[in-house]
């Protein structure tokens, strides 16, 4: 999950760092923050619902993000631009490492916009589905982690983001309340233990 939601993330300041005059590229070119609540469901390849999860998101260029699971377990994912935190309020411990360690095989270079994304990916036309405007990010090279990014727009409103991966199987995130580069607080951007939990991997 938190490969994923990197991935998701370093996909979204890929498109702000884009000045192609595509409607996709146009609405990420001026994104340096957000704040949403999300719904994330992951579905099979015959479409039944896998997992569904619920919570807060927040984002800032460059590398720092954080997710605040609220559904079905509590769980706070921090990324403050050189570690990404893990913390499972049930277990009471965090996972600690590296933040390009923990994206591992993702090319952490491209996705944070090193590359211009006309490089990396065939964008497609609009399609309607849902009542919603959808564009296909195709990557020009074989990926690891997915074969397929989707963004849907109802208007100039930003609505879902789907990762479709190699065998089929879809991660989808539904926003509401979206926030388009909202100032935030950067104490929420970093991430200190709570007192008496325990804390695996590197935290520096």
């Amino acid at each position: 999950m938190i490969r994923l939601l990197a991935l998701i993330i370093l996909m979204l300041a890929s498109l702000a760092s884009a000045a192609a005059p595509s409607p996709v590229q146009r609405y990420f070119h001026s994104l340096q923050s957000l704040r949403a609540d999300f719904i994330q469901r992951v579905f099979d390849e015959r479409g039944q619902v896998l997992q569904a999860s619920s919570g807060q998101m927040l984002m800032r260029k460059p590398g720092q993000f954080r997710w605040d699971y609220r559904t079905p377990a509590e769980q706070v994912i921090v990324a403050d631009g050189e570690r990404l935190w893990a913390y499972d309020v049930a277990l009471a411990q965090v996972t600690v490492r590296k933040l390009d360690q923990a994206l591992g095989s993702t090319p952490l270079a491209l996705l944070s916009g090193a590359a211009p994304i006309e490089e990396a990916f065939t964008v497609g036309g609009v399609r309607n589905r849902d009542g919603l405007d959808w564009y296909d990010l195709t990557p020009k090279q074989p990926q690891p982690e997915f074969r397929l990014l989707r963004v849907a727009f109802r208007g100039d409103n930003l609505i879902s983001l789907e990762l479709e991966d190699n065998f089929g199987q879809r991660t989808r995130l539904d926003f509401q309340k979206l926030e388009r580069n909202p100032t935030l607080d950067p104490a929420l951007l970093k991430f200190t233990p709570p007192p008496g939990v325990d804390v695996v991997g590197d935290a520096g």
